[in-house]
């Protein structure tokens, strides 16, 4: 365990390098908001409620919407996956004492601890600039819950990524797949739209599937728009996904490795 918190050390002090993406990150996150406060003020034009938010509780859901996922960044772990394994370079992983999950997911929650400090900045430049009343949820037990779902939810999206990179073991280009999926996951993690906007029925669904417990459920929690059961229920579904994505990705990439070709083995 030891050497994992090493990595993630490292790559928390290996962003400074990475200033521009740093810096176009936290423009990210003000640019969400700012499309959020145009798009909604004219949505809200003429009424005074849309989907249970009124004009600032729906700013405030996308402030914090907007900080959560811009921390998500388990994107990159496909892409550096596919990027190795078609490169020859995956073989490091092979020969040191790491496992490439546990070594990528200390990677990635190292970047998004660095990410996360400007980030929040950013939020909170967005909360002044537009004039949002962010407040938090005063039940301090949805707060703890949401706290909890928020790793959670990234761990479950790195190992999701982490299957999608190895599968370039077996395919020779994932890059079509990456991006057909990305459009998708951002509708279902509520980065674009509260999901409390879709029929009841597709709501019905979608609490059992992961994805909305990366940002959407934790930003409801934050904000007071969700009570501490529904949080449970939450923190025992991304639980239950993070288990069975972990069990999911050790026993595909001890079956594909067997078909690796790369460099230095």
């Amino acid at each position: 365990m030891r050497k994992y918190i090493a990595v993630a050390k490292i790559l928390f002090k290996a962003q400074i390098i990475y200033r521009f993406d740093v810096i176009m990150t936290a423009v990210g996150t003000v640019w969400r908001v700012l499309f959020a406060r145009i798009l909604w003020g004219a949505v809200f034009a003429g009424r005074d409620t849309v989907g249970g938010f009124d004009y600032q509780a729906m700013l405030s859901y996308y402030v914090v919407c907007s900080f959560l996922a811009s921390i998500e960044m388990s994107s990159g772990v496909s892409g550096e996956g596919s990027s190795r394994i078609r490169g020859g370079t995956f073989s490091k992983f092979m020969v040191i004492p790491t496992n490439p999950r546990l070594h990528m997911l200390s990677q990635n929650f190292g970047a998004a601890g660095y990410y996360a400090l400007f980030s929040a900045a950013a939020a909170a430049f967005c909360a002044f600039a537009f004039n949002v009343r962010v407040s938090l949820a005063p039940d301090i037990s949805a707060i703890i819950i949401a706290v909890l779902i928020i790793p959670a939810g990234l761990a479950f999206m790195t190992g999701y990524h982490f299957i999608v990179g190895i599968l370039a073991f077996k395919f020779q280009d994932v890059n079509f797949f990456l991006h057909v999926q990305g459009s998708v996951i951002a509708f279902f993690t509520g980065a674009v739209i509260p999901l409390t906007l879709l029929p009841d029925s597709v709501q019905s669904v979608i609490k059992y599937l992961p994805f909305t417990y990366v940002t959407y459920m934790p930003a409801m929690l934050l904000t007071g728009r969700a009570g501490a059961g529904e949080g449970f229920f939450g923190l025992a579904v991304i639980t239950a996904w993070c288990a069975a994505i972990m069990i999911t990705g050790e026993l595909l990439y001890e079956r594909l490795r067997i078909k690796y070709d790369g460099v230095g083995i």
